[in-house]
């Protein structure tokens, strides 16, 4: 890290970047094996004040907090290892790197994943935020907050559907079977019936292809 930080900012991500062997050992347990030979980070110069899950080396834009890092390692497993077929798959890298950053602040004592639901299904209804599907928000909206916070609530929503049993099977299967591949929403879709014996058409088309707030599903 050569940019001149300030000594807490400094800090910050030194703490952050210690974590990434426990970050590591928590997502092998969800997730399966560190589907690489190496781990590390970047810490760039500039301050454009971003993050790029890099393979085997994110990149970060002079501060990297905690659940910045949680999300771009978790990325090495969904978005790196197993990739979308398309862009208007993206919301699978975002959504589960999301959702595995929030799942990493519960095991730490951090809010747990229901609150952080909660707080994503606070938003009023009216709010722009429920306008793009993550299914399909188009070039404009690739990487709207909606791609990241309202999929992770989805795959939280669909933990509270399937079941906790099911779900962690849906999470290990779905990265251990399509590594180093290319899926798509339909495959996961796929597989979460598989592995829940449910029909989640009407849950996917709720949460994931139509514009607006979900009320029941």
């Amino acid at each position: 890290m050569e940019r001149d930080l300030t000594a807490a900012d400094r800090a910050t991500t030194e703490a952050s970047l210690a974590l990434q062997p426990q970050m590591i050992d928590f997502f092998v347990a969800l997730y399966g094996p560190y589907p690489f030979s190496s781990f590390g980070a970047i810490v760039d110069d500039d301050s454009v004040e971003y993050a790029l899950e890099t393979q085997t080396r994110p990149v970060y834009s002079g501060v990297a907090s905690e659940s910045t890092v949680a999300h771009e390692l978790a990325h090495q497993w969904v978005g790196n290892s197993v990739s979308p077929e398309t862009w208007r798959d993206i919301w699978l890298n975002e959504g589960f790197a999301t959702y595995s950053e929030w799942m990493w602040a519960e095991s730490r004592g951090g809010p747990t994943a229901q609150q952080r639901f909660e707080e994503v299904h606070a938003t009023p209804a009216e709010d722009p935020f429920w306008a793009v599907p993550p299914g399909d928000p188009g070039p404009a909206d690739l990487f709207a907050p909606a791609v990241y916070d309202r999929s992770a609530a989805a795959l939280h929503a669909l933990r509270g559907e399937v079941g906790e049993e099911p779900f962690r099977t849906l999470l290990r299967r779905w990265v251990t079977e399509n590594a180093g591949g290319n899926v798509s929403g339909a495959d996961l879709v796929a597989l979460a019936e598989e592995v829940s014996g449910q029909d989640l058409g009407a849950f996917v088309t709720t949460w994931i292809d139509t514009p607006g707030k979900p009320v029941s599903w």
